[in-house]
C-alpha cells in the first residue's frame, strides 16, 4: 500500500500544478451549463404555437371549434390563433414554417355534422414546427371524434323518441372537454433553475476527461522511459497501477465536488440532498475510473489512448443523455441509456433535483453504477500487465 500511496501523491501533485485539470474539470462544464441554461431561458422549455385558421364554414360548430376549443383557457397561453380567409395563403405559411399548422374548416362543416355526415377538418402541417403541428392534428382529430360521439348520442336519443332537437349537438360540442390539454411541466420544478438539469450532464461528461488525463499519463510515462525506472525500484506493477488509479479517482471526485459548489454559487444549481448527491458522484467517478482503466489496456500508444477514450466518452455521453434530456425520447432509447453509468447518474440527479428524493431514491442508481465500476475495474485488473509492459 505504501508505494501505491507514494505514486498517487506524486500524480496528484502533478495534476494540481496542471491548469488544464481546472479548466476541463470545473470551468468548461460550468460555462457550457450556463450557456445552455441561457439558451433555454430561465423558465426552461415552454410550448408555444401559432395556428392559421381558415373558417370557410361560418357555422355554429365552426365557431365552437375556434372559440371554445382553440380558445380554451388551458391553451390560451400556448396557442395563438391567426384567422385567415385564404386557404392557399394559410397553407403557404405552414409550409414556410411561419405557423405550426394551417387548420381549414371546410364549407358546410356544421351542416354536415348536424345532418349526421361529418366532414373532417383539414390540417396543413409545418415540417419545421413538428410539435405544434402534432398538437394541431390532435386538436382537429379529437374535436371531430367527439362531435361524432355526441352526434351518435343525439341520433340514438331521437330514435328512442326523445324530444331533444338536433341543435343539441352544437350545444353539447360547446361544452366538451378540449381535445388536448397542455400541462406545462419543465424539466425541473418552478423553484429549480434550468442549470440544475444541464450542470450534472456537463459535469459527468468532462469528468471522463479529467480521469482520463491522469490515467493516460501511464502511457506517456511508458513512452518517455519513466515507467521503466519506477519498475526497476521495489515497486510492483499492481501498486503502480493502483496508485495512478487512486490519483485519477481523487481528481475526479475533487473536480466534481468543486464544480458542484461553484455551480451552486454562480448558477444557482440545486443538487438535492447533499448525502445522496455525494453518493452518486463518488460512485460515477469510480465507474469512470474503471472504464478508463479498461480502455487503456487496449491502447499501445498515447495517441491510441486519447482516441479510444474520446470515442468511448462521446459514445457514453450521447447514449446516456448528457447533452439532451431523454425524457421525451423513444422508449427504446431511454432503456438503452441505462446500459451506461451516465444514464443512471443523470436519472438519479433528476430524482434529486426535480422530485426532491433522497438516499433511498437514488440507491438503485448507485448500485447499478457501482456494478459498472466493479466489472470494469475487475476486467482492467486482469489485463493490468499490458499497461506496465515495456
Amino acid at each position: 500500500m505504501g508505494p501505491a500511496l507514494v505514486v498517487a501523491g506524486k500524480d496528484l501533485r502533478q495534476r494540481l500544478r496542471d491548469r488544464t485539470a481546472y479548466i476541463v474539470g470545473i470551468a468548461a462544464p460550468l460555462v457550457l451549463a450556463g450557456l445552455i441554461s441561457l439558451a433555454f431561458g430561465r423558465s426552461g422549455f415552454q410550448f408555444e404555437a401559432t395556428f392559421a385558421v381558415v373558417d370557410q364554414d361560418g357555422g355554429q360548430l365552426a365557431r365552437v371549434f375556434v372559440e371554445e376549443i382553440l380558445g380554451d383557457a388551458d391553451l390560451r397561453d400556448a396557442v395563438t390563433v391567426r384567422p385567415m380567409g385564404d386557404r392557399d395563403a394559410a397553407a403557404r405559411l405552414a409550409r414556410k414554417g411561419d405557423v405550426a399548422a394551417a387548420i381549414v374548416i371546410p364549407s358546410g362543416y356544421s351542416a354536415a355534422a348536424l345532418g349526421g355526415r361529418p366532414v373532417p377538418l383539414e390540417v396543413v402541417r409545418s415540417a419545421d414546427k413538428r410539435i405544434g403541428a402534432d398538437v394541431a392534428v390532435a386538436l382537429a382529430q379529437g374535436f371531430t371524434a367527439k362531435v361524432n360521439a355526441v352526434q351518435l348520442s343525439v341520433t340514438t336519443a331521437l330514435a328512442g323518441g326523445s324530444p331533444l332537437p338536433p341543435e343539441a349537438l352544437a350545444a353539447a360540442a360547446a361544452h366538451m372537454d378540449p381535445a388536448v390539454a397542455l400541462d406545462e411541466r419543465g424539466a425541473q420544478r418552478a423553484d429549480v433553475p434550468p442549470a440544475s438539469q444541464y450542470a450534472p450532464g456537463m459535469g459527468i461528461f468532462f469528468m471522463f476527461f479529467v480521469v482520463g488525463m491522469g490515467a493516460r499519463s501511464l502511457v506517456a510515462e511508458r513512452k518517455a522511459g519513466t515507467l521503466s525506472r519506477l519498475l526497476a525500484a521495489p515497486v510492483r506493477g499492481r501498486s503502480l497501477l493502483a496508485g495512478k488509479a487512486a490519483a485519477a479517482y481523487v481528481m475526479g471526485v475533487a473536480g466534481r465536488g468543486a464544480m458542484a459548489v461553484a455551480s451552486t454559487i454562480l448558477l444557482g444549481v440545486t443538487w438535492g440532498d447533499p448525502l445522496a448527491a455525494g453518493a452518486v458522484i463518488v460512485t460515477v467517478v469510480l465507474a469512470a475510473t474503471g472504464i478508463t482503466a479498461l480502455v487503456l489496456t487496449l491502447a499501445r500508444t498515447e495517441q491510441q489512448a486519447s482516441l479510444y477514450m474520446s470515442v468511448v466518452t462521446m459514445g457514453l455521453a450521447l447514449l446516456g443523455g448528457n447533452f439532451v434530456s431523454l425524457d421525451q425520447a423513444p422508449e427504446l432509447l431511454r432503456r438503452l441509456s441505462l446500459v451506461t453509468p451516465n444514464g443512471w447518474a443523470l436519472r438519479a440527479f433528476r430524482e434529486l433535483t426535480v422530485d426532491g428524493g433522497g438516499v433511498g431514491t437514488v440507491l438503485p442508481a448507485v448500485l447499478a453504477i457501482g456494478a459498472f465500476a466493479l466489472v470494469t475495474l475487475g476486467l482492467a485488473a486482469t489485463r493490468s500487465r499490458r499497461l506496465v509492459q515495456l
